[in-house]
């Protein structure tokens, strides 16, 4: 029952839902994580590089009001740029930083705390300097951090556009193999279809059309007739002394004597429109249709040679040292609109004129004789 499923078409058409699904839901988380990461890079660049360099722009310009005011005068309020400066510094000071950046920012530090002690222009005028140092230094960073990100962006775009191909390419290898596999099986489901057709219209023995397949064909020629305006055919053949031959050679060498009349048949009736058929037993059927009277008697007069050139040996023959047949026929004129039932009365009342006659002959039904 498990071994069924792996192989059936259904496993396989929800394996390929699945394939579509998993690519979709893994370029999806893929895409995802990315952005993500892209996300942190671009706080990194926002608030690592350009809000510093803010909180140190607003540090600079009141120090510059210190500066500018002791340059002055020696008593200055400048309690307010000093909470200012303080709170500013706090908050850039405590923000992440590289190993290097930590080294300058400490010695900065101590410098700006010890400012306010000392409170002289000079020291007041060299710590703007170092603030703008580093400005200037945070600058440089954010240049470092903004070429970083570029190269990072770049391998990532490519990262994620390898990664969705290389997903892409599997799943439609997948994908192609599942539908070559439901093809493959489409195929197989077809050919077996055909032969179980042909095997159902055909008889397992000579491998002509079987008497079913005979009775749709024969009960449709007059109506094929009438519409394409053509004089169609219906023989009977028999092969004959047949019960004899069996009796005399065996029914293994009756079937093979069978296959060899019936291929004979099958090959010299093998044009379009011609149909030969296994009646049952030694008896057999030829439809033709879109023939006339004359080219109907030279087929079966080429049929009566060509089953003696068999030379299949039949000692008790009461005709010949060798197998016949015996034919009857009759020709169907379009819109006669004789049944099929009494063409085939007629057809066997020919064989059986050929029989009483001596047999392998034929005998051409004609109503007005």
């Amino acid at each position: 029952m498990l071994y069924k499923f792996l192989k059936s078409t259904t496993l396989k058409l929800l394996l390929l839902v699945c394939t579509v699904l998993a690519t979709l839901i893994i370029s999806a988380l893929l895409f995802n994580s990315q952005v993500d990461k892209l996300k942190k890079q671009i706080d990194i660049i926002y608030f690592a590089n350009l809000i510093p360099i803010i909180k140190l722009q607003i540090i600079a310009d009141n120090y510059q009001e210190i500066v500018s005011c002791r340059k002055v005068k020696f008593n200055c309020d400048f309690k307010k740029e000093q909470e200012i400066i303080f709170q500013e510094w706090d908050y850039y000071y405590n923000a992440y930083k590289t190993k290097d950046e930590k080294i300058v920012v400490d010695t900065i530090n101590q410098e700006i705390i010890d400012s306010f002690k000392e409170n002289k222009y000079t020291v007041f005028l060299n710590i703007l300097k170092r603030i703008d140092f580093l400005i200037k230094y945070e600058t440089q960073e954010a240049f470092k951090q903004r070429k970083t990100f570029l190269e990072d962006y770049e391998e990532m775009k490519n990262y994620l556009f390898y990664n969705i191909v290389t997903i892409l390419i599997l799943s439609f290898a997948v994908i192609v193999f599942i539908i070559l596999q439901v093809i493959k099986k489409d195929k197989q489901l077809t050919v077996l279809n055909k032969k179980y057709q042909i095997e159902a219209i055909t008889d397992g023995m000579t491998q002509l059309y079987n008497r079913k397949y005979f009775d749709t064909i024969f009960d449709n020629m007059p109506f094929i007739s009438n519409a394409n305006n053509w004089q169609c055919a219906f023989i009977m053949v028999d092969i004959d002394y047949f019960k004899q031959y069996n009796d005399t050679y065996g029914h293994d060498m009756g079937d093979i004597a069978l296959k060899k009349v019936a291929q004979t048949l099958k090959e010299y009736f093998s044009k379009k429109y011609e149909f030969v058929f296994r009646l049952g037993g030694e008896e057999f059927g030829v439809i033709l249709f879109d023939i006339n009277e004359n080219i109907l008697e030279n087929c079966l007069k080429d049929m009566n040679k060509k089953i003696l050139e068999l030379q299949i040996e039949h000692k008790n023959s009461k005709i010949l040292d060798v197998i016949s047949i015996s034919m009857g026929a009759i020709i169907y004129n379009p819109n006669s609109y004789i049944s099929a039932n009494k063409l085939y009365k007629f057809a066997d009342e020919s064989l059986y004129k050929s029989k009483e006659n001596g047999r392998n002959q034929y005998h051409i039904y004609n109503e007005g004789k």
